[in-house]
């Protein structure tokens, strides 16, 4: 045999440096990506909780706008403000606001004369449609 001896063989551990560090990698990226789809559900999850909320909110505001509509003050308020309906024994009255005749008539200058409220009023309103009506002849 030689003179110089013979040194044991060394194990495989660059064989098992490369499996191991593959190992690992591999291990990190499947639970970084399982991670990851973890917090996307989430937040998508915070988004359904957050929009339930709202629409069970909506749900309620309209639960008592149920009830409210179903009352009967609320049919008489319709009734009285939308159909001008009144009770047995009420009288409705119904303001009528009175126009300047001469504000109606356009601010262009016309050939008939407009007729004058502010001295007297008059006896019946057709000269004063007879004036609005008539301005072209």
């Amino acid at each position: 045999m030689s003179s110089s001896k013979q040194r044991p063989p060394r194990p495989p551990t660059n064989a098992l440096t490369v499996v191991f560090f593959i190992g690992a990698v591999f291990f990190v990226l499947a639970f970084g990506g399982r991670a990851l789809e973890g917090y996307r559900l989430h937040r998508y999850n915070a988004t359904l909780r957050a929009e339930i909320r709202a629409l069970e909110e909506q749900q309620d505001r309209l639960r008592e706008r149920l009830e409210y509509v179903q009352t009967s003050e609320y049919v008489e308020k319709v009734a009285r403000e939308q159909y001008k309906w009144t009770k047995d024994g009420e009288t409705l009255v119904i303001p009528i606001l009175k126009q300047d005749p001469a504000a109606a008539v356009s601010p262009t200058p016309s050939a008939h004369p407009v007729v004058s409220t502010h001295d007297k009023p008059p006896s019946c309103c057709w000269p004063l449609w007879w004036a609005l009506l008539a301005p072209f002849d």
